[in-house]
């Protein structure tokens, strides 16, 4: 049996940790408490050596999230400035920008844990919801499911919380900025046929066919994961990456500066 928090549940199923975005009546939107549980249970996992795979899910059918809890971080008053629980337009502001500083947090947690990260996308994955899939590092969806920036569309960038990182290295920089500068919504089989998600399921299999691939993961070397995972995030546009692809051409030795080296 797994533990759990009234907005993240956990259960593990042989190798692999799920957890659960619960807040399906909101339609799994984040709030600081949510997110904070959410990279505790990261970490948790992370450090279990009976874990070796890890998926995030949302509760219900609806949305996998549809990003941060406006209406909980600022939810103002346009008549008096304030919000309804009294606080003042900063202190919502303020609220505002906590949340997405949290889910970067989640984020990084996401990209620096040696386990493989699976998003079951079920539903609408909007804003920080799309983020936080997009951080995974495995990704299938449901038939229903869609995935948006939506940020343009409210007049900020979409460019927050790993989103304009991640996102061009998933799907190419063309395919990036379509998504990002016209906020449209992205079906699961378009998301399928760029490489956003591996796989779309039925509703019914998403779960069967998420531990099926933490299964697969969860068989590999827990070094070879981590390292695979390590790799992947290296940037390929270091200098010593553009150097080592020169000196292939040139069929002589690279020179790799240390980068421990000021």
């Amino acid at each position: 049996m797994g533990t759990q928090t009234t907005d993240i549940l956990t259960q593990r199923y042989g190798p692999t940790e799920v957890l659960t975005l619960n807040r399906p009546e909101s339609l799994n939107t984040f709030t600081s408490d949510m997110l904070d549980h959410l990279s505790w249970s990261l970490r948790s996992a992370a450090t279990d050596p009976g874990c070796r795979a890890i998926v995030v899910t949302g509760a219900g059918d609806r949305a996998f999230c549809a990003g941060v809890d406006v209406k909980a971080a600022a939810a103002l008053d346009a008549s008096s400035g304030s919000s309804e629980d009294g606080t003042t337009v900063d202190d919502a502001l303020t609220g505002f920008e906590h949340l997405h500083l949290s889910l970067s947090h989640v984020v990084r947690t996401i990209h620096s844990i040696p386990l493989p990260v699976i998003a079951a996308v079920n539903g609408d994955a909007v804003g920080g919801g799309f983020a936080l899939a997009a951080a995974a590092d495995l990704r299938i969806a449901t038939s229903n499911a869609t995935f948006s920036d939506g940020f343009v569309n409210q007049g900020i960038s979409g460019c927050e919380m790993g989103l304009s990182y991640f996102l061009p290295k998933l799907v190419g920089a063309s395919v990036a900025f379509d998504w990002m500068l016209t906020g449209r919504r992205v079906d699961a089989d378009e998301a399928c046929q760029v490489g956003l998600v591996s796989r779309v399921v039925d509703n019914s299999e998403l779960l069967t066919a998420a531990l099926e691939l933490g299964e697969m993961t969860a068989a590999n070397a827990p070094r070879a994961n981590s390292t695979a995972k390590e790799v992947m995030a290296t940037d390929p546009h270091l200098d010593d990456a553009d150097g080592a692809r020169q000196s292939f051409l040139e069929k002589r030795r690279p020179y790799l500066s240390d980068p421990e080296t000021p």
